[in-house]
């Protein structure tokens, strides 16, 4: 007597993300005919179903759950990585940094880091504004910096971060 077990997995794209059920059939080896678990007799059903139990599943059928669970791995190394980098920039500022930073609802653009004293930061505000934060690298120029310049205290910088008005900064 063999056994023989298949599973139907859920799948996203034909990318097998898990299976949800297994089922099987007896097949004789000398007459082969074909059983499923309902017609066997109790002793072949009671093998079949230990032999079930230890079957294990083939490791591809779970192939887009590892991808996913890689993937929000990364990004979440990734997210951990750019946090570390900006608290860096914070507390180390150059001329030339880039915030971008939050002005009202969908209202984004960026300040340039111009001038750095002891206790306080001098910025150029970008003259264009996006409603995407997408939209930043678009309006990210030199030519869109005037002349005017703003002075904020650090503390009042590192507010504006904590608060995430700023939510990024760009160095070359």
């Amino acid at each position: 007597m063999a056994f023989s077990y298949f599973s139907s997995h859920f799948h996203v794209f034909w990318i097998p993300v898990f299976p949800y059920t297994r089922k099987g059939f007896s097949s004789c080896t000398n007459c082969g005919e074909e059983l499923k678990p309902k017609r066997m007799p109790e002793h072949i059903r009671r093998a079949y179903k230990e032999t079930k139990k230890d079957t294990k599943l083939p490791i591809w059928q779970f192939s887009g759950l590892i991808l996913v669970t890689v993937l929000i791995g990364f990004l979440i190394y990734q997210s951990k990585a750019d946090d570390a980098t900006y608290a860096e920039y914070m507390t180390s500022p150059r001329s030339g940094d880039v915030y971008r930073y939050k002005l009202g609802y969908d209202e984004y653009s960026t300040l340039k880091i111009a001038e750095i004293t002891e206790d306080s930061i001098y910025l150029i505000p970008n003259e264009y504004v996006t409603n995407k934060r997408s939209g930043i690298s678009e309006i990210d120029t030199d030519a869109n910096y005037g002349q005017l310049m703003y002075g904020y205290s650090r503390d009042e910088i590192e507010r504006m971060f904590k608060d995430e008005e700023i939510y990024q900064i760009d160095r070359e």
